[in-house]
C-alpha cells in the first residue's frame, strides 16, 4: 500500500510537470510578442527539458541504488558470515529491500515521466503539424497530401516513450560501474572496459548494417500506405473496371520491398543480437574467472567476485537494450525529422494587424502560377481586375487554368509570381481567418467532411442554428435537408457519401454562402445538378447579386453564366477575352453562346 502510494505521488508531481505553465510557451506561440520564427520541433523538446531531466535524476537515483544490491553481497560475506550476527543480516536486509523499493518506484516513475513527456511534446506539436497539413497541402501536389507528419509525430512520441529512450539515460552511468570495479582491482575494470568496448563496437556496426535496409523499409511502407489510403478512397472505379489486379500488382512492389528490406535489416539486427549477448555472457564468465584467480592470489575477497560479476552485467546492460531497440529508436528520430521538416516548410501563421475589409474587390497583378510538381505555368501574366459587387464568369476549355485561377483568388494556393489582392490589400497579408469570414468558396470536388451537414454547413464552427439555416435558406437546400430522414443531423462520411453528387454540390453551396460572404468563388457550381438544382442555383446567384456580393463563377456548362454582368475567356493559361457577357459572347460565335447572350440579365 505505502508502495502503490509512493508511486502514485511520484505519477501525480509528473502529471503537474507535464501540465505545468500554458498550453504554448511564448517561444512557441505566434499570437506572443516572445514568438520568434525557427525549429519549432527543437523548442518543443527545450519545452520539455523539465520533464526530460526529471527522467534524468531519476536515472541517477536508480542507478546509484543498484549499488545496494552489490553492497550487501559483500557486506554478507565480509562481516554477516564471519560474526554470524542476526541483527547485523536483518539490518542489512531491511535496508537492501528499502533501496530495492525505491529503485523499483523511481524506475516505473521515470517510464510514466518519459510517457508525459511525450505527451506534452505531442500537445505542443499536434496543432501545428496538423495545420502545417492543411498548409504543405497547397504547396504539393494533390497525391503527396496524406496525414503522414501526424504518423510521425506519433511514432516519434512512441520512441521517446519507449523502452529504447531509456537506453539514452542509462548509458551515462556506464562509467559509474566501471569505475567501482576499477577500485576494487584494477583488473576487474581492465576486463569490464574491453567487454564495454567490444559491445559498443558491435553495438555501432549494428547501426551502420542495417541503416539503409531500415531507411529503405520505411520509405517503401509510407508508399505502401499512401497508396492503400488512395485506393480506398476511390474504390468504386477500381471495383467498376476490374482494377483490382493491376493496383495488387503495383501495390505489392512496394509492399514485398518493405518486407524484403525489413527481414534483412531484422537478420542482421537478430544476428548482431545474439553476438551481443554471446559477448556479454562471456564477459561476465570471464569475469568470474578473473575474479576468482585474484581471490586465489589474496588480491580481492571472494566475495568482490559477485559483487563485480553484478556491476559488469548492469553495466553492459543499456547495450545490449540499444540493440534490441535500435529500430526502434532510430525510425523514432527519422520521423522526428520528417516533422521537423514539415513544420519548417509551413511556419506558424503570425496574427497581423489588419484593417477590416471595405469592398470584396479582387485585382491580379501579371500573375504566373506553377502547379505543384507541374513542369510548365498553369497560368502566364495574367491581370484581372473583378470590382466589389461585379459578377463575372470564367469560361474555358478542359484544362485552359480555371481552377487554378479561383484557387488564387481564394488564396488556397499562392501565385508563383505577381500577386493577387483582395479589398486593396495583398493577400499574403490577410491571415486564413480573417479572410474566411469574408470568402465562401465552392471547389470542383466539394469535399465534405466526416460529420453531420450542420457540421459542414457551418464550416464546423460553434455558431447558432439559424445562421446555419439562413444559409441553407439561400442556397435553396433547407427543404432538401430536412427531406432527409435526419434533417441537418444526418451524417456523412469522408467526401460526402451517403450522399448523391448533386445533394454533396447543393450542400457545398450552402457552406459557401455561410455568413454571406462578401466574395464568392464557385467552381463548376452546376457539374452535378438536376434542373431543380439549375433552378436553385440561379435563385441563389440573384439573391447574392442583389447583396452586392462580387461573384466568379467558373463554367463548363454555360447556363449558370447567363446570371453574370461579365465573362472573362481562358485558354492555355491566358486571358483572351474579357468584357460584359453580351460582347464577349459575339465574339465566341457558337448557337448556344449565342442563346445564351441574348437572355436577359438576372
Amino acid at each position: 500500500m505505502a508502495w502503490a502510494a509512493y508511486s502514485t505521488g511520484i505519477t501525480t508531481m509528473a502529471d503537474r510537470a507535464a501540465h505545468a505553465g500554458p498550453a504554448l510557451p511564448p517561444a512557441l506561440d505566434p499570437d506572443h510578442p516572445e514568438y520568434k520564427p525557427g525549429d519549432e520541433f527543437a523548442g518543443a523538446l527545450r519545452a520539455t527539458k523539465g520533464l526530460l531531466w526529471t527522467a534524468a535524476a531519476f536515472s541517477g537515483a536508480v542507478n546509484l541504488l543498484f549499488l545496494a544490491s552489490p553492497i550487501y553481497l559483500i557486506q554478507i560475506y565480509n562481516r554477516v558470515i564471519p560474526s554470524g550476527s542476526i541483527p547485523t543480516l536483518m539490518g542489512l536486509s531491511f535496508a537492501l529491500l528499502l533501496a530495492l523499493s525505491t529503485m523499483a518506484v523511481l524506475d516505473a516513475a521515470r517510464a510514466r515521466v518519459l510517457v508525459r513527456a511525450a505527451a506534452r511534446i505531442d500537445r505542443l506539436l499536434s496543432g501545428r503539424v496538423f495545420q502545417a497539413i492543411i498548409d504543405v497541402g497547397g504547396k504539393v501536389g494533390a497525391g503527396k497530401r496524406n496525414a503522414q507528419p501526424l504518423r510521425d509525430l506519433d511514432q516519434f512520441r512512441a520512441s521517446l516513450a519507449g523502452q529504447g529512450a531509456q537506453f539514452f539515460f542509462d548509458v551515462p552511468w556506464m562509467p559509474l560501474f566501471l569505475i567501482v570495479l576499477f577500485v576494487l582491482h584494477p583488473l576487474l575494470g581492465l576486463t569490464a572496459l574491453v567487454g564495454a568496448a567490444g559491445l559498443i563496437g558491435l553495438a555501432f556496426l549494428n547501426e551502420r548494417t542495417t541503416r539503409a535496409d531500415n531507411k529503405a523499409s520505411q520509405e517503401a511502407a509510407i508508399r505502401s500506405y499512401q497508396f492503400t489510403d488512395a485506393i480506398a478512397r476511390f474504390s468504386d472505379p477500381v471495383h467498376a473496371m476490374g482494377m483490382d489486379r493491376a493496383l495488387a500488382g503495383r501495390w505489392r512492389t512496394d509492399r514485398e520491398t518493405m518486407m524484403r528490406r525489413q527481414a534483412s535489416g531484422s537478420d542482421r539486427n537478430a544476428d548482431f543480437a545474439s553476438a551481443i549477448r554471446f559477448l556479454r555472457l562471456l564477459m561476465q564468465g570471464a569475469m568470474l574467472g578473473v575474479g576468482a584467480w585474484l581471490a586465489i592470489e589474496g588480491s580481492i575477497l571472494p566475495a568482490a567476485i559477485f559483487a563485480a560479476n553484478m556491476m559488469l552485467g548492469r553495466a553492459l546492460a543499456p547495450i545490449e537494450v540499444a540493440v534490441t531497440g535500435w529500430r526502434q529508436i532510430e525510425q523514432g528520430l527519422a520521423a522526428g525529422r520528417r516533422v521537423q521538416k514539415v513544420l519548417s516548410a509551413a511556419p506558424a501563421r503570425v496574427r497581423r494587424v489588419e484593417p477590416p475589409i471595405g469592398g470584396a474587390d479582387v485585382r491580379l497583378d501579371n500573375v504566373r502560377f506553377v502547379p505543384p510538381g507541374a513542369k510548365r505555368d498553369a497560368l502566364t501574366a495574367i491581370d484581372l481586375t473583378i470590382g466589389a459587387g461585379e459578377s463575372i464568369a470564367i469560361v474555358g476549355p478542359s484544362g485552359a487554368g480555371k481552377s487554378s485561377l479561383a484557387r488564387l483568388i481564394v488564396s488556397a494556393q499562392p501565385p508563383t509570381e505577381g500577386a493577387v489582392h483582395i479589398g486593396g490589400l495583398n493577400a499574403r497579408h490577410w491571415s486564413r481567418d480573417m479572410l474566411a469570414r469574408h470568402i465562401g468558396y465552392l471547389p470542383q470536388n466539394v469535399g465534405l467532411f466526416p460529420g453531420t451537414l450542420r457540421d459542414n454547413i457551418a464550416r464546423f464552427s460553434d455558431t447558432s442554428d439559424q445562421l446555419v439555416i439562413e444559409a441553407a435558406v439561400r442556397a435553396n437546400v433547407h427543404q432538401m435537408i430536412l427531406d432527409l430522414p435526419d434533417g441537418y443531423e444526418t451524417r456523412v462520411d469522408e467526401g460526402g457519401s451517403g450522399l448523391s453528387g448533386g445533394q454533396r454540390q447543393r450542400i457545398g453551396l450552402a457552406r459557401a454562402m455561410f455568413g454571406s460572404p462578401k466574395l464568392l468563388v464557385l467552381d463548376e457550381p452546376n457539374a452535378h445538378l438536376d434542373q431543380n438544382g439549375e433552378e436553385a442555383l440561379a435563385r441563389a446567384l440573384q439573391y447574392l447579386k442583389r447583396q452586392g456580393s462580387t461573384i466568379l463563377l467558373i463554367a463548363h456548362r454555360l447556363n449558370p453564366v447567363a446570371h453574370v454582368d461579365r465573362v472573362v475567356v481562358i485558354d492555355k493559361g491566358r486571358l483572351q477575352l474579357d468584357g460584359p457577357r453580351a460582347r464577349v459572347f459575339r465574339k465566341v460565335r457558337t448557337d448556344l453562346v449565342r442563346s445564351i447572350a441574348e437572355a436577359p440579365v438576372g
